[in-house]
């Protein structure tokens, strides 16, 4: 079978790689759809993970099921979450599924981005979910990227009235642009390089601002009336961006770091002016079952619209030519991967 292997240089190849063997308590899954995330994309990242498998934006339908499972049947469309936590110890207990060993330690076999892929018996009992039905088989494949934010707002401790800066609106921008507009916020401004974006951002009823116009701080301060902004999403992961918006958090608010960064970026920023202010730096890593089961409830709902996010698609033999396309932030947002 077809499947996306990454290289050492962070490059991906269609590659053949065998039938995964079912256990007992696993599902063999065919995915509709596959999203190229935006990790998939950060060359030291990827580098990592050299000879693997990508893929965990993933939806599909179950075609054979082994022996003990009973909670599935063959033909339903499913969404499974890559990671599953134990559910056990004091990480899950405190909901801090990111922390479980277990949680660290499973996969989907071989991955997301693959012709046919084994859904551990783990992953299959503690984060697979059915599609609910009028969801198309693309749309849940949007659950996780939109759970990652759903557990971000989480952490920033998000409530009704707040106001809300995105900067980068990329895939996970624009999720952030209509989880804020779908949990109420009072005011939401976008900012990115990108006229496209920009526009898909206004379009979801956010103000923008180019990013390369003026400074941050001073466009935002206009935008927000002087007052800044009571959560700051931060999509890029560089120390640079990271220092600029926080001039942009509201007294007493939230500078939200959203995407990982390399081991040697560094990041410097005014303890005094930190103190003084209030405001909390919260990063936020990946999401657990809890964050999969809302998001998938909101995409449901028509709460968080996606469709008109995937701008581009491609086979899966057609892969290396999808994530050169996905590299390229002018007219692209999101890139899937389909499945004949």
């Amino acid at each position: 079978m077809k499947a996306v292997e990454v290289r050492s240089d962070g490059s991906v190849a269609v590659v053949e790689r065998p039938v995964p063997a079912l256990g007992a308590g696993d599902a063999l899954l065919r995915p509709l759809a596959s999203g190229i995330c935006g990790s998939d994309l950060l060359g030291w990242y990827a580098a990592r993970k050299a000879g693997s498998i990508l893929g965990h934006e993933v939806a599909g339908e179950i075609v054979q099921l082994g022996r003990d499972v009973r909670a599935f049947q063959k033909g339903d469309l499913v969404v499974p979450h890559h990671h599953a936590p134990c559910l056990s110890c004091e990480a899950c207990r405190a909901r801090r599924y990111v922390h479980c060993a277990a949680w660290r330690s499973s996969a989907l076999d071989p991955g997301g981005m693959a012709e046919l892929v084994r859904i551990p018996a783990d992953n299959l009992s503690r984060d697979t979910h059915r599609v609910p039905e009028g969801l198309s088989a693309e749309e849940a494949s949007w659950t996780e990227p939109l759970a990652t934010v759903v557990k971000a707002f989480r952490r920033a401790q998000w409530k009704p009235g707040m106001s809300l800066l995105v900067i980068g609106l990329g895939s996970a921008g624009q999720l952030a642009v209509r989880l804020g507009r779908a949990h109420g916020a009072a005011r939401i401004a976008g900012t990115d390089r990108v006229a496209f974006r920009l526009d898909l951002a206004r379009r979801a009823g956010a103000v923008t601002f180019d990013a390369d116009a003026r400074p941050l701080e001073e466009a935002s301060r206009d935008v927000s009336g002087g007052s800044g902004f009571d959560v700051v999403f931060v999509g890029p992961g560089k120390g640079e961006v990271i220092r600029a918006a926080a001039s942009a958090v509201a007294a007493g608010g939230v500078l939200l770091l959203f995407t990982m960064a390399p081991p040697e970026e560094s990041l410097t920023l005014s303890p005094h002016d930190i103190y003084f202010r209030e405001v909390s730096v919260v990063p936020s890593y990946s999401c657990g079952p809890d964050e999969t089961r809302e998001a998938l409830e909101l995409l449901a709902a028509r709460k968080v619209a996606v469709a008109d996010l995937v701008t581009h698609r491609f086979p899966i033999s057609r892969a290396e030519e999808a994530f050169a396309r996905a590299r390229d932030p002018k007219g692209s947002v999101k890139v899937m991967l389909t499945f004949s």
